[in-house]
């Protein structure tokens, strides 16, 4: 006769709780490198515009 199997034994290994890196804060009065890529193109496209001949 077989013996029945051992009762499952829960694991021991705990894992900390997952957190999300905290986020770096910005260096103060520094401008978003696509802030400034949009005001540096943007007058340009502009006066592709006004200045188009027509």
């Amino acid at each position: 006769m077989a013996a029945p199997p051992p009762a499952p034994v829960p694991v021991a290994v705990a894992r900390p709780a997952y957190r999300a890196p905290a986020r770096a804060k910005p260096t103060e009065h520094r401008i978003s490198p696509v802030t400034f890529t949009l005001l540096a193109t943007a007058p340009a496209v502009f006066a592709l515009v006004a200045l188009r001949p027509r």
